[in-house]
């Protein structure tokens, strides 16, 4: 550092004696000459220094000339100001290496006398590089007042001036040999003019205000302001040098000391409003580039930037006007236009958009953000491939321009390109990682590829960053609707429409996950409500119709779609849903009707019944053409197919409409190919299957179903088919293995239908708990016997959509019993009669959910005795108690559906009866060998506070009672059962896992259903898979509704919680089908539990306390009671209560004979899964 002040007084003093300097300003002020306006210095730096920073940003040579042309500066009077600038800077001793490689630059556009000088100026500045660039002007300014004091007491001492001057290298100065005392005396009066001339910390301040260093130039414009408190010029350097650092508050308050003291400061009032802008303040910011324009109406920049801020508070309309002007007084800003088409896209005017944005690249090729904009309109015309040129466009010019990567993908996720898009997106984060809008972007195409929980974490990242993204709340509930967490996608809609009440498209997904909730009128509501922010959004009217026609309003579900069709009339799910509603519909409402402008222009649409489904789907064929809408076509074709065949299913002699129906499903296929649109022509395989079958032409059926299987085969493996995509098209098309069965039925192999059943029940278990796997683990009909003995059989049960079968199995016999017609193919009326019934028990159900009574018909609850005994009928239950004489233990396996229902309640109370999901499930069940058959161990789970769930009102008296019988149990009670909680409990090998809370079945995603636990918390069959629960001879789920789905039909295989702990290794699983009484299931359990205690087995336990709880009457209750009561101790106050509370009551009872539980509804709903004891 030394060496280096040393250096710079010998420079200094050269340079001093060289130029003869005289004591007065070092840097004196340069005049201007008036031409058209008179500019002061710091306007002509102020200018200039703009005009290199758009160079430096790409402004080419005709931008130049338009920038001094918007700018009114004679370029001969900005020439004669540079030259002096270039003077002063070479005088300097400063570094200006940035500012050299700019004047450069500029120079190399070409651009005349202006840019020569520039150039020059710049070199030359590059080549004093060296010992010069060390040092800048604030070096002077610090060291010189030292320098002066310095000289001042070597002057007193000729023995050290002397060799002080010669160490300096001076001596050939005769000024300084001769005179140093002179010397002396001028460096005091320089140091001291130079720091109380404000133009000195002026000049400074403009030099570090070019290279960058804000903070420092801010230093100096306050010296020079402390010595000259009006200078304008150095409040308006101070302000912008703020401005670039984001200290907008003070370049406000810096700005307003300007207009104090120059209130026609044009140049103060627009900085000003652009730092208005950046602190969000716009209508403030209007305010100032108002009053900009009112002293300079002829400049373009204020009334560019007034439009900027209409812009940003959504007056595209106006903002198109001040951006309008601003073109007209300079239309060759490029900028200008480019804004201009950004407030048209706004406006929806795209076209216009891209001429604008055209305009702007005229001007200026290379203007990325001009080429981003248009890719944007572009992308709001559908027009992708171009958009995508844009895009690549904007990014060969700025390769870090994250927004063209976000355009890009989103231009690429519009053609399928999704996994292109995604990378897109990745590159956008990579350069942007808090740029939210492309984390949900990335969501949504990760949502197009099926990758749901990969969207949710995109989603709820733009989240993380923006909590207020409508937007991505929305998307977010998208994602998790298709993984079957409606509920969760119901808050996530809430949440969008909380932040955004007119945002429809939320509306319209709440309806429509409210439709998959079942909740039909809720999801009207919301559907209304989309409606009534966009009154011709025609998916909410589509949706509106969904939830009409599920609520049996027929009328009005064709009101809502026919409104959709006149919006948008090639939707040919609205014809095809418009055509079930038409069928459905008994009561023709004609003022309804004349709402309809479709039917008043095709009255045919006002028919009812199989006419009106066809009139229906016939109107449709107009409009989806062959060639136009091969996939509508296609649709429509095999609707019509489908009401041909079902009218024959109606009729007496139906073979002439199934002949139809073949016709139909045959033309359906000509669109629906297996190449263009594989899975449907699936679905249309499915239909000529089921029609052929019933026509008796079982060889074009068998023909068709090795078609479909070959098919099916192809596309599973497919080499970039993920193994999700794998899973979802072997669940949807699971009917081909089903059918299989059913062909094995019917050539009298009865041992491989049984085996076929079981492989695709074990698939379908596997894929739902584990995920995709080709390798399916299936036991053989020999290794089914293991499970078998002389008194003990299973019932195995068989649904595909042609054939309902039952099977019996028993113990060592070469083959299983099918029940009934094995030509089942040929008579379909067992498994038509069931899904009758089940459609009956479903809608009966729901309506009970819900507390909905019918006019004549009694509740769900009501009906359930005759509806039994009608299951019964259907199952011909006689029929298989007639094949098992001899046996006293039965194993009953449903499939689909039936795992819903009662089946045990349907047998003579004679069996002891345990259900299995597979038997594969009980043979590794089996191969669990316990330590001991003692439960003494009990881990009570006890009435979790879940939020959104009812409490239980028993459960606390049930959990006490149980595990006051057990030596040491382990409680977690209410806010106590967290899921870390539990999931700690359940590894330390406990004998039973009690839980009393609520267990609730994911239809749409089994992997999902849970337990619910404390607050939000849940333990999901996911979880459960974790664990190796072989120490557990029992887990009990009374309280839960586990296995009700609602209106939804199980197509593969049913996966419950029972399910997942079975596979763990549970050797007895207890359950409900429904949620009993919370008395009812406390007195059950605590009778199940006391016959536990007394050696019975789970089974046997089960059964004895349901028909305990089926034929106890209120003496014997009382009794009960009273016995309860006396086995408690002393300090049993919790439990002492409630059963002296019921004792009482019991007491009061007129009829000591009644029995209060003798309904179905009370015990058939318990079930107990495992296997008997061998």
């Amino acid at each position: 550092m030394l060496k280096r002040l040393w250096q710079w007084l010998k420079r200094f003093i050269q340079r001093l004696f060289r130029s003869k300097r005289t004591v007065s300003p070092p840097l004196r002020e340069q005049k201007t000459v008036e031409i058209i306006k008179q500019l002061t210095d710091i306007e002509y730096e102020s200018l200039f220094l703009q005009l290199l920073a758009e160079v430096n940003d790409g402004l080419g040579r005709g931008g130049v000339k338009g920038f001094l042309a918007a700018k009114r500066i004679n370029e001969g009077n900005l020439v004669e100001w540079l030259r002096g600038f270039g003077e002063r800077l070479l005088a300097s001793t400063a570094a200006n290496d940035e500012l050299a490689a700019r004047l450069v630059r500029f120079g190399e556009l070409g651009v005349g006398e202006l840019g020569d000088v520039a150039r020059d100026i710049g070199k030359q500045l590059t080549n004093r590089r060296g010992a010069d660039s060390e040092e800048g002007g604030e070096l002077e300014l610090q060291v010189l007042p030292e320098v002066a004091k310095l000289f001042t007491l070597l002057q007193n001492n000729n023995n050290v001036v002397h060799p002080f001057i010669q160490n300096l290298g001076i001596t050939t100065i005769p000024e300084v040999k001769t005179n140093f005392p002179a010397l002396t005396y001028q460096i005091n009066n320089i140091a001291q003019e130079i720091e109380n001339i404000p133009t000195t910390w002026f000049d400074l301040g403009v030099k570090q205000t070019m290279i960058g260093d804000f903070e420092g130039a801010i230093s100096s414009y306050d010296k020079a302001l402390e010595i000259k408190p009006g200078y304008y010029e150095a409040w308006y350097l101070r302000g912008y040098a703020l401005s670039n650092l984001k200290r907008n508050e003070e370049a406000i308050a810096s700005f307003d000391k300007v207009l104090a003291i120059q209130p026609d400061y044009y140049a103060a009032w627009n900085r000003k409003g652009a730092a208005l802008d950046h602190l969000k303040r716009y209508e403030d910011a209007i305010a100032s580039f108002d009053q900009a324009i009112k002293i300079d109406p002829d400049n373009h920049e204020a009334w560019h930037n007034k439009g900027n801020m209409l812009d940003k508070l959504g007056e595209y309309e106006k903002a198109l006007i001040s951006y309008d002007k601003a073109q007209q007084l300079d239309s060759s800003c490029y900028s200008g236009w480019n804004a201009r088409g950004v407030t048209l896209t706004s406006l929806g005017r795209d076209e216009e958009a891209i001429l604008s944005c055209d305009k702007a690249l005229a001007i200026q090729p290379n203007d990325h953000l001009a080429w981003f904009n248009r890719g944007n309109a572009l992308v709001n015309l559908g027009r992708y491939e171009e958009a995508l040129t844009s895009s690549n466009k904007a990014l060969e010019i700025e390769p870090n321009f994250h927004q063209a990567w976000d355009n890009r993908g989103t231009a690429l996720r519009n053609l399928g390109c999704y996994e292109e898009a995604i990378l897109s997106y990745d590159k956008a984060l990579e350069i942007q990682p808090d740029y939210h809008q492309v984390w949900d972007n990335r969501g949504i195409a990760l949502g197009n590829l099926g990758r749901y929980e990969e969207a949710i974490l995109s989603s709820s990242k733009a989240l993380e960053i923006q909590p207020d993204f409508h937007y991505a709340w929305n998307n977010r509930g998208f994602a998790l609707g298709n993984l079957g967490c409606h509920e969760e996608a119901i808050l996530s809609y809430d949440k969008a429409i909380e932040i955004q009440p007119n945002f429809h498209l939320a509306w319209n997904n709440r309806g429509n996950t409210l439709l998959n909730l079942g909740r039909y009128e809720e999801a009207i509501l919301s559907c209304d409500k989309a409606l009534e922010i966009q009154p011709d959004f025609h998916p909410a009217l589509y949706n509106r119709g969904i939830a009409l026609l599920n609520l049996g309003r027929y009328e009005e579900a064709i009101l809502s779609y026919d409104k959709a069709l006149a919006i948008q009339p090639d939707i040919q799910q609205a014809w095809n849903n418009r055509g079930i509603a038409a069928r459905n519909s008994i009561n023709f409402n004609q003022l309804l009707a004349f709402s309809s402008s479709i039917a008043r222009q095709n009255p045919q649409l006002n028919q009812r019944g199989y006419e009106g489904e066809l009139a229906s789907y016939e109107e449709g064929l107009k409009y989806c053409h062959q060639d136009t809408h091969p996939q509508g076509w296609g649709e429509l074709h095999q609707a019509i197919g489908k009401a041909y065949y079902f009218r024959g299913r109606a009729d007496s002699h139906p073979r002439s409409y199934w002949h139809k129906a073949v016709t139909s499903y045959n033309e359906a296929l000509k669109t629906l190919t297996e190449v263009d649109f594989p899975e449907l022509h699936l679905e249309v395989l499915q239909n000529l299957i089921r029609v052929h079958s019933d026509l008796g032409e079982t060889a074009k059926a068998e023909e068709l179903k090795r078609w479909g299987t070959d098919l099916l085969l192809c596309l599973l493996n497919e080499p970039n088919r993920p193994d999700k995509s794998k899973k979802q098209l072997a669940f949807k098309f699971a009917w081909l293995q089903q059918l299989t069965v059913d062909l094995a039925v019917q050539s009298g192999n009865l041992l491989q239908a049984v085996e076929l059943a079981e492989q695709g029940k074990n698939a379908c278990l596997s894929w739902l708990l584990d995920g995709w796997s080709d390798e399916i683990s299936s036991p053989s009909y020999s290794q089914m016997q293991q499970l078998l003995n002389p008194t003990t059989a299973i019932v195995y049960w068989h649904l595909s959509p042609y054939a309902l079968h039952t099977f019996i199995l028993k113990h060592d016999t070469p083959e299983p019993i099918a029940l009934g017609e094995t030509g089942v193919l040929n008579q379909p009326q067992r498994l038509r009669d069931f899904e009758d019934w089940l459609k009956k028990w479903n809608e009966q159900y729901a309506d009970y959910r819900q507390g909905k009574k019918g006019e004549v018909a009694g509740t769900w609850r009501d009906n359930l005795p005759e509806m039994l005994h009608s299951l019964s009928n259907i199952l011909d239950i006689n029929t298989i108690v007639s094949h098992i004489p001899d046996i006293t233990q039965l194993i009953l396996i449903p499939h689909r559906d039936l795992h819903r229902l009662p089946l045990h309640e349907l047998f003579p109370p004679e069996f002891t009866i345990s259900y299995l999901p597979s038997v594969q499930i009980g043979l590794i069940s089996s191969s669990f060998k316990p330590q001991g058959n003692k439960l003494d161990k009990l881990l009570s789970i006890e009435h979790p506070t879940s939020s959104g769930y009812p409490s239980l009102e028993f459960a606390q008296i049930e959990s006490q009672a149980i595990s006051r019988m057990f030596p040491n149990p382990t409680r977690q009670r209410s806010e106590e059962a967290t899921k870390a909680a539990v999931i700690n409990a359940l590894r330390q090998g406990y004998n039973i896992f009690h839980f009393t809370g609520h267990g609730i079945y994911n239809f749409h995603n089994p992997a999902l259903s849970h337990l619910a636990l404390a607050g939000e918390d849940k333990l999901t069959l996911v979880d459960i898979r974790n664990f190796d629960l072989s120490s557990y001879q029992l887990v009990s789920l009374a309280a839960c509704e586990t296995a009700i789905t609602g209106n939804h039909t199980i197509t593969n295989e049913y996966v419950g919680l029972v399910s997942g702990f079975m596979s763990c290794g549970v050797a007895h699983v207890v359950s409900t089908l429904w949620t009993v009484e919370s008395e009812a299931s406390a007195l059950m359990m605590m009778q199940f539990y006391n016959l536990l205690q007394q050696g019975k087995s789970e089974a046997v336990a089960l059964a004895g306390a349901t028909q305990w709880l089926r034929n106890v009457n209120n003496a014997q209750l009382a009794a009960w009671y009273a016995g309860e009561i006396d086995k408690l101790p002393a300090d049993e106050d919790l439990v002492r209560r409630f059963l002296s509370r019921h004792l009482d009551n019991l007491k009061n009872q007129s009829e000591p004979s009644k029995q209060p539980y003798n309904h179905p509804y009370f015990w058939s709903a318990f079930t107990i899964t495992g296997i008997f004891p061998m």
